[in-house]
């Protein structure tokens, strides 16, 4: 036995060594090593999709390299990966999707017949980012990336945990996209991505999509180190959905109101216009968030939403020269400019909640909080809640010295 075993070391040392002199350690194996990192899903005629994967191909030096494949006109997204497999060899399960972005004309109708798929999948985490694309989300996967990730990886970044916590961006997930399309008020929303195109990039992923009529195509891979345009990602506005259908749009600064009031949002830029004196002033400011909540009363019967929020600010800039003693004070706003962010968080506020409103979209989970908090309401209130609800804002900046 004991010369038996030595006899297998030896021929298992021998073949190691081989490996490794062949190089075969160095060879990528594309069926073991294709990652697919995100899914894209446009609107097909006849109500079918358009499905593209961006799959991220590591080569023999360990970078990644991108290639998009489209599967077109399929009845369902799980006919989509399906075929996905059969014509490229690729077995995508999925296990590294970490965003699904939708196309525009998805959104026409409930999003979620191509939603159910990755909330069935034992593979895709309910963590998944979500976004509805401005465009197609074949073209919005094929842009290129100025600072040389994959288009996938830059998007992830510009819904990051850390954009959220600044109020630029709504981030949603599946997870949360889900509970919001199957509570009481059968709402939701999602950061609506834009791809700004910038000037000629040597460093854009450069991933392409490719298409061969109604069958899936593999597209142009990219290396990221030649020439090309590239785009910059933008996912301030906010998609609102009411069962799952596209119905508003916030701007970029009812979004900030919004995330500030409501979301886990601690910390936000923005700006203040005042007057003084003849001249218009712009003050760029920094807002921190001490304390804020939302609360649902019944007063009268009637259904009253009142808002608190206390926070702390500084100016960064303004669009003025400042003394050397306006410079060193930086710290301390004057309060003219306060009551002026006070204001205009304000107005921000009610706006986006108007504009969800009056399109039946629960933004604020008003259904969910009268059914918790006010049962015996609930039947009366519901069916006009949206319209019938008053809202109140108590909303206090002071300077952080």
């Amino acid at each position: 036995m004991k010369k038996f075993a030595r006899k297998a070391l030896l021929f298992a040392t021998g073949l190691l060594l081989l490996l490794f002199f062949t190089n075969n350690f160095g060879l990528i194996d594309i069926q073991k090593t294709a990652i697919v990192t995100a899914i894209g899903i446009d609107a097909a005629e006849e109500g079918g999709f358009d499905v593209t994967a961006q799959i991220a191909v590591p080569d023999a030096s360990g970078a990644d390299t991108a290639s998009n494949v489209t599967v077109r006109g399929t009845e369902t997204v799980g006919e989509a990966i399906a075929e996905l497999n059969r014509k490229t060899g690729w077995f995508p399960t999925l296990v590294h999707c970490s965003l699904i972005l939708l196309g525009k004309d998805t959104a026409q109708e409930n999003v979620f017949r191509a939603l159910d798929y990755f909330l069935r999948s034992e593979y895709v985490e309910d963590s998944c980012l979500v976004a509805l694309c401005e465009t197609t989300a074949a073209e919005t996967l094929g842009a290129g990336s100025p600072i040389g990730d994959l288009a996938s990886a830059a998007i992830a970044k510009v819904l990051s945990a850390e954009a959220q916590k600044t109020g630029l961006v709504s981030v949603t997930n599946l997870r949360d996209f889900a509970k919001g399309y199957f509570s009481e008020g059968e709402s939701g929303f999602l950061p609506q991505l834009s791809a700004l195109p910038q000037a000629k990039s040597e460093g854009g992923s450069g991933g392409q999509s490719g298409d061969s009529g109604n069958s899936s195509s593999a597209g142009g891979s990219g290396s990221g180190k030649s020439g090309g345009s590239s785009d910059v990602f933008d996912a301030s506005r906010t998609a609102l959905f009411v069962r799952g259908q596209l119905t508003a749009l916030l701007e970029t600064e009812e979004t900030l109101a919004y995330n500030l009031a409501v979301s886990g949002t601690d910390m936000a830029f923005g700006d203040v216009t005042v007057y003084e004196g003849d001249r218009e002033v712009i003050y760029h400011l920094k807002i921190d968030i001490g304390k804020k909540s939302q609360k649902l009363q019944i007063k009268g019967a009637l259904p009253v939403l009142e808002f608190s929020i206390r926070a702390q600010a500084q100016v960064v800039d303004a669009n003025k020269a400042g003394t050397r003693t306006e410079i060193a004070a930086t710290a301390i706003v004057p309060d003219h400019v306060l009551r002026a962010a006070e204001e205009r968080f304000e107005k921000e506020l009610r706006a986006a909640a108007d504009k969800a409103h009056a399109t039946g979209c629960d933004l604020f989970a008003l259904k969910q909080k009268l059914h918790r908090f006010h049962p015996k309401e609930y039947e009366a209130l519901q069916e006009n809640l949206l319209q019938d609800v008053r809202i109140t804002c108590d909303i206090r900046f002071e300077t952080m010295r």
